[in-house]
């Protein structure tokens, strides 16, 4: 268990420390620091930290770990608008449109906002479905799209 401590560790410096594209740039930037891992158990230990592959502002993806708190402010900004496109919704569902590549960064932000009025998001490659409670009202959405998205509903 301590090998896994110093790894996660080891792994969560570099991550603050370097901008990761790929798991392999992350595999041989652990190897050079003395840790030697295999991909699957990197794959695990990035979930274990919940680091998210993000686009980021140059227009590549990038390994990022959460903020620490809800106000960190060393965490990249985003300044795009995370491809958004539309939102739709049916029943207790919202469907959100991006374009091609960026659901996936939106459902997390989206996840992080840790709204207890939303079950959870699914993303794919275009498109996010977020499954809302029961009776919860859709500005609840439009709040959230609101809290991440510069200049959402002007």
């Amino acid at each position: 268990m301590a090998a896994k401590k110093v790894r996660l560790e080891k792994l969560r410096a570099l991550l603050q420390e370097n901008c990761f594209e790929s798991q392999d740039e992350m595999l041989r930037a652990l190897a050079d620091a003395g840790v030697s891992v295999a991909q699957p158990t990197l794959s695990r230990d990035l979930r274990t930290l919940k680091v998210s592959k993000m686009f980021t502002e140059n227009g590549n993806y990038a390994y990022l770990l959460p903020p620490e708190n809800k106000n960190d402010s060393h965490r990249p900004v985003m300044p795009h608008t995370y491809g958004f496109l539309s939102v739709d919704f049916s029943g207790n569902m919202a469907v959100i449109k991006t374009v091609s590549g960026y659901a996936m960064s939106l459902s997390a932000e989206l996840d992080r906002l840790n709204s207890q009025e939303v079950v959870g998001t699914v993303a794919g490659d275009d498109t996010i479905f977020a499954v809302l409670r029961e009776g919860t009202p859709r500005n609840v959405v439009h709040n959230m799209l609101k809290a991440i998205i510069p200049h959402y509903g002007e």
